[in-house]
C-alpha cells in the first residue's frame, strides 16, 4: 500500500500543476473565481470556527494582543544576555581564601516518616458518572 502511494502522489499533483497551469492559461477570470471561491469558502469556516470557540470559552472572537509583542521579547533576551558596555567584562581568578571560609556542608539525612494521614469518609459511595 505504502509503495502505490509513491508513485500515485506524484502523478496526482503532476496533473493538478498541468491542470492548474492549463486553466491560468486558456480561463484566467475562471482561474481566479476558483482561487476567489476557495480562500472565501476558508474563510467562512475559520470564521465559524472562531465565533465557536469564542461562545465555548467566552472569549472575544478577535482577541486583542496584550502585553509586550514576540518582537519585543526577542529584543528583551537578547539584550539581558549581553554583558552592559559600560561595564568592562573583567574576570577575577577566585581566591583560595574563599574556600577556607566556607562552612562545611551537612550530609543529606533521609527522613524517616512520612506526612501521609488517612481521612475518614464514605467509602463505598459510588459517584455520579455519565455512561456513554
Amino acid at each position: 500500500m505504502r509503495s502505490i502511494m509513491t508513485y500515485i502522489i506524484p502523478i496526482v499533483l503532476f496533473f493538478a500543476v498541468i491542470g492548474l497551469g492549463y486553466e491560468l492559461i486558456f480561463n484566467p477570470l475562471g482561474f481566479l473565481t476558483r482561487i476567489l471561491m476557495i480562500v472565501g469558502f476558508v474563510a467562512v469556516i475559520f470564521l465559524a470556527y472562531r465565533w465557536y470557540m469564542a461562545r465555548k470559552y467566552g472569549t472575544p472572537i478577535f482577541p486583542t494582543q496584550t502585553g509586550p509583542s514576540r518582537a519585543q521579547l526577542k529584543k528583551a533576551k537578547k539584550t539581558s544576555q549581553k554583558p552592559s558596555p559600560s561595564t568592562p567584562a573583567t574576570f577575577k581568578a577566585k581566591s583560595s581564601s574563599l574556600k577556607e571560609k566556607r562552612k562545611p556542608s551537612r550530609p543529606k539525612t533521609r527522613r524517616e516518616g512520612h506526612n501521609l494521614t488517612v481521612i475518614e469518609g464514605k467509602k463505598n459511595k459510588k459517584k455520579k458518572r455519565a455512561l456513554f
